[in-house]
């Protein structure tokens, strides 16, 4: 069981629609070889436990819910998402996401987490 961690942030505004993956930027540290940066997600590849840390800010062009969850494989996390709410529009709300995530296989497969900004309506499904 190796020992990894990577931290990535994107601290650049970016613009995406509901039901979009939410980028995340580039490397900021990174220890061990399990995980890695690809494309908008982080893929996972050693056999292990691995807690999930995500913080995202959000500033909405329209007042409402706001809601982002984590995927593995494009499949949504049971428990790892975030509810908020924006009273004013591009006002910013940061929402937070802690979960454990268990990579049962060896070498030969690999997981890819993706955050999410979704919809309230698709709290329903999620629960």
């Amino acid at each position: 069981m190796g020992k990894s961690l990577i931290q990535v942030a994107n601290q650049s505004n970016v613009t995406i629609g509901v039901n979009s993956i939410i980028p995340l930027g580039s490397v900021q540290r990174r220890y061990g070889c399990n995980l890695r940066l690809s494309g908008n997600g982080i893929e996972c590849s050693g056999e292990g436990y691995y807690k999930v840390d995500a913080s995202v800010s959000v500033s909405p062009t329209a007042v409402g819910p706001v809601t982002v969850a984590l995927y593995n494989n494009g499949v949504q996390i049971p428990g790892a998402i975030a509810y908020g709410s924006v009273a004013t529009a591009d006002t910013p709300v940061t929402l937070a996401i802690v979960a454990t995530l268990r990579q049962s296989c060896c070498c030969d497969s690999a997981d890819n987490l993706t955050l999410m900004l979704i919809s309230i309506e698709d709290r329903k499904s999620v629960v």
